[in-house]
């Protein structure tokens, strides 16, 4: 009898023993099949993304095979007479003639304003000509091209020019300073105050510092000049700052607000003032109302 039950007992440990093996084999194949998924679907997903590069490839070659633009590009420059932009354009057309006559059309996507302007040029087919584009506030320009043959009329898009902030000469790249203080005294009044600050700029395009003038640190109490500072440049690399041991200093009270802005020339004598910061005075002292989230200019023509 015991006998039996220890056969038994071996059988049921070399069958535990068979189906844990067996179990262990299951997951072993599970894990190559979840690997050779894996590698199936990157493969899958490197292949789709060389015949979505291919596919550009052979619709762009279709559009340049197509154009009748080769190729164009800009230059910008400050017309303070007009108090527009002048935004130079230089095309070159695939085939030319000495009837081929051509313009570049252009739309605000402001307001929808519009104008046109011919190109000049001369047999080889490079063309130019000046556009004349407001500025102020976001605006944004798409451009097409219109090339006239005798009967034959051809529109081709250019795409788009920037907001005009980032075609200007001077645009603000960055800024940032101390925290404001304010102390009130008993009879009610205070003291505000911004120890440090800095601006640093760039010209158009991403180019590096512009050159200007007249650069101001302006500290405004409820819309009026409190505070104005002559900035310095270089003192921190190539930043304008104001000065430390001075400061921006102004009386205080409750319910004012503060408004610091950065004012300066460019070569043509167009104003720039930009606003950086602003702040509020309350029960609970100083409150930061906003940063620089808004980089457009406020300008000053004359």
């Amino acid at each position: 009898m015991e006998g039996k039950k220890r056969r038994i007992q071996v059988l049921t440990l070399v069958l535990c023993l068979l189906l844990v093996c067996l179990n262990l084999w299951q997951l072993r194949q599970i894990s190559d099949l979840r690997e050779d998924l894996r590698r199936t679907e990157a493969n899958l997903q490197t292949e789709t993304r060389r015949l979505d590069e291919r596919i550009q490839v052979v619709q762009r070659a279709m559009r340049e095979a197509d154009a009748a633009v080769l190729d164009w590009e800009y230059t910008t420059a400050v017309n303070k007479e007009q108090r527009v932009l002048d935004v130079t354009v230089d095309l070159s057309l695939k085939e030319w003639s000495v009837d081929t006559e051509v313009w570049v059309n252009w739309t605000s996507l402001l307001d929808g304003k519009t104008g046109s302007e011919p190109l000049r040029g001369g047999k080889s087919g490079r063309l130019t000509g000046t556009l004349k584009l407001p500025v102020g506030g976001h605006r944004e320009y798409a451009l097409e091209s219109v090339i006239q043959n005798g009967e034959s009329r051809r529109l081709e898009d250019l795409g788009y020019l920037g907001d005009t902030a980032t075609l200007l000469p001077v645009q603000l790249a960055g800024c940032g300073g101390s925290s404001a203080n304010y102390t009130r005294e008993k009879d009610g009044g205070g003291i505000f105050d911004l120890s440090f600050y800095e601006v640093n700029l760039q010209g158009s395009k991403g180019s590096g510092a512009p050159e200007v003038k007249d650069a101001v640190f302006r500290l405004r109490r409820n819309g009026d000049v409190a505070v104005e500072q002559t900035a310095k440049y270089g003192e921190t690399i190539e930043n304008y700052t104001c000065d430390p041991e001075k400061g921006l200093i102004a009386e205080a009270g409750m319910g004012d607000e503060f408004t610091l802005s950065f004012f300066c020339r460019d070569t043509s004598g167009l104003g720039y003032e930009f606003d950086l910061e602003q702040w509020s005075i309350g029960e609970s002292g100083i409150a930061r109302e906003h940063g620089p989230e808004d980089f457009w200019p406020k300008l000053t023509w004359d």
